[in-house]
């Protein structure tokens, strides 16, 4: 059982992990930020991430530029290095 337990933890980790890419933030408006990520990043428009933590919505993809609409996007500025990640489904209950 501990086992089993020990995999499943290991495989959450190491899923969360290969979902996060760091950026640098090229501009921010309207509560609104643009992001240059690597080329290696692969987001799509509406695609739900948290920008350095905090929940937000990728609204638009230019190449590997990304707009994200996100509470703490106010609190950046040009040049700023972030931390996207794709957010976690929402967990079912029972």
């Amino acid at each position: 059982m501990k086992k089993i337990i020990s995999v499943l933890a290991l495989s959450l980790f190491a899923a969360t992990a290969a979902f996060a890419a760091e950026g640098k933030v090229v501009s921010v408006a309207d509560g609104q930020a643009v992001v240059e990520m690597g080329a290696d990043a692969k987001f799509k428009a509406g695609a739900k991430v948290k920008l350095n933590g905090k929940a937000g919505k990728v609204t638009a993809v230019d190449g590997a530029k990304l707009t994200i609409q996100a509470p703490n996007a106010a609190d950046l500025k040009a040049g700023d290095a972030v931390k996207v990640d794709k957010a976690a489904a929402a967990l079912q209950g029972c």
